[in-house]
Formats: C-alpha cells, sequence, structure tokens
C-alpha cells in the first residue's frame, strides 16, 4: 500500500482505514456470535460429562464400551502457588529450577528495565513488535 507523498495519500488512506474498520467490526460480530454459540455447546458437553461421571460411579465402572465408543475417566493433576515466596526461596535452596516454566513476565520486565535505566539482565533478548492501531472517532 503506496501513499502519495505530496498528498499524503489522504484518501487512499481513507478507503483502507474504512476498509480495515469494516473488518474489525466483522470479526468482533463473528467472535461473539461464535464464542456465544461455543458457550451452549460447551455446556451441554459439561452436563454430558457430568451424566457420565455420575453414571459411572453409580455402577462402579472405570470405563465401558458403547457403539462407536469407549468411555473412560483420566486424572489430570493441576499444580498452582498456594504461597509463592516460599515456594520462591525453596527453588533457590535445592536448585529445582526446572519446577518452573521458561517464560519471561513482559510486563514486569518492562518495570525492570525501566527502573534499570535501560539495563537487561543477562540472557534476556527483546524486540519491538510495531503495530498499526486504529482507533474509531
Amino acid at each position: 500500500m503506496s501513499t502519495d507523498n505530496t498528498t499524503g495519500g489522504a484518501p487512499q488512506a481513507q478507503a483502507v482505514v474504512d476498509q480495515m474498520l469494516v473488518i474489525r467490526e466483522r470479526r468482533s460480530a463473528l467472535k461473539k456470535e461464535f464464542e456465544a454459540q461455543d458457550k451452549k455447546l460447551r455446556d451441554l458437553y459439561a452436563r454430558g460429562e457430568n451424566w457420565l461421571l455420575k453414571h459411572m460411579q453409580d455402577t462402579g465402572h472405570k470405563s465401558f464400551k458403547v457403539d462407536g465408543a469407549t468411555v473412560f475417566t483420566k486424572s489430570t493433576k493441576r499444580y498452582s502457588f498456594g504461597d509463592w515466596p516460599a515456594f520462591a526461596a525453596w527453588v533457590k535452596d535445592t536448585g529445582n529450577v526446572d519446577l518452573l516454566q521458561h517464560r519471561v513476565s513482559s510486563t514486569n520486565m518492562d518495570e525492570f528495565v525501566k527502573e534499570s535505566e535501560g539495563e537487561f539482565p543477562p540472557g534476556i533478548t527483546h524486540d519491538a513488535v510495531v503495530n498499526v492501531n486504529i482507533r474509531k472517532a
């Protein structure tokens, strides 16, 4: 998309912005429609899961077969922090850093870099992503 530098490309830019606004509104409408339909389906699916789980508990079965499917339970463990400072201290003391995920908090890193006057900790790479934003008037 080129613009004419002598006129600023205003008519062409206006057309591109107008089309982008139409696209953004359509995507937003589609997303809302999808989310509403998906919520209904997720709710129905959860009701089915709950019914099957109760059925399995009532019958004492760990699994069962029906035409075209096998129904079984699977247990998944989830972990969360009840006391982050205690866990962080334990990781430092024991060296069990492999229990952590490899991710940098962008928000906290931005604050650190700001406070340290542009200094980055060792091992950190960074790059800026520039996006075009449109605010509707």
